[in-house]
């Protein structure tokens, strides 16, 4: 069975008491046949010294050891930890590693199991976000309204069929102030919803005609903000009215 360094220390501590016991008895030995006061003033002086030493020695290796193991496994636990807070769940812990110590083995199994329920925690908010995407995409695109959703600098988060039926040149991660666009209406509308983004503007019910086919569309948008208040996208719903006729 694997000691502890708590365990160990009691040991070394009861090796220490030992080794003062053992100088004692060395002591009573010398006394009890000491056959002169010279000899036995020469053998009491010998047995301090050496003991003297044996026990500086000790207390010297007792001294730097139990330290010495304890930052060692405080750093390799640490580094766990660290690893940890940094996202990175996919550790490879080898609990081998700590076996020569049970109170950190134990803390080890208690980071292992922690990780298994973050993973499996995980994996549960992964699907549950997938299933509401799911959901918002298929709600979006079952609406009449042509909508898109994009980023603070114009990229197209998403847009519905609705949409791509008028734009059909814009897809995810498209940037609007990148689009090549066929006509002056479809230029009119993106510019609407560009300086929308670039000023933070909600806009609504603004009407851009097509001078053309003699279409128009009404759009409305609000801006998305973080808790900040900082400005992260937009959300669009564009109503098409006579829709331009295709080349």
């Amino acid at each position: 069975m694997k000691h502890s360094i708590k365990s160990k220390y009691h040991v070394m501590i009861a090796l220490l008491f030992g080794l003062i016991i053992l100088q004692t008895a060395f002591l009573l030995f010398a006394v009890s046949n000491a056959k002169n006061v010279m000899s036995l003033a020469g053998d009491i002086h010998s047995i301090i010294i050496v003991f003297v030493f044996l026990i500086f020695v000790y207390i010297v290796v007792l001294y730097n050891y139990i330290p010495y193991r304890l930052r060692k496994a405080i750093r390799e636990v640490g580094s766990l930890v660290d690893s940890i807070s940094n996202g990175n769940y996919q550790i490879d812990i080898d609990s081998s590693t700590y076996d020569q110590d049970q109170d950190f083995q134990d803390l080890v199994y208690s980071l292992e199991k922690m990780l298994g329920i973050i993973m499996r925690f995980d994996a549960a908010k992964a699907n549950k976000i997938f299933e509401h995407h799911q959901r918002l995409q298929l709600m979006i695109n079952l609406l009449p309204q042509s909508i898109l959703i994009t980023g603070a600098t114009g990229d197209v988060v998403y847009c519905n069929e609705h949409f791509r039926k008028h734009f059909p040149m814009v897809s995810e991660m498209v940037n609007l102030n990148e689009l090549i666009l066929k006509n002056d209406y479809q230029a009119r509308i993106v510019a609407v919803i560009i300086d929308a983004l670039r000023y933070g503007n909600n806009i609504y019910d603004v009407m851009v005609n097509d001078l053309v086919y003699l279409g128009k569309v009404r759009i409305n948008g609000s801006i998305v903000r973080n808790r900040k208040g900082i400005s992260t996208g937009a959300v669009y719903v564009l109503e098409f009215t006579d829709s331009e006729k295709q080349d």
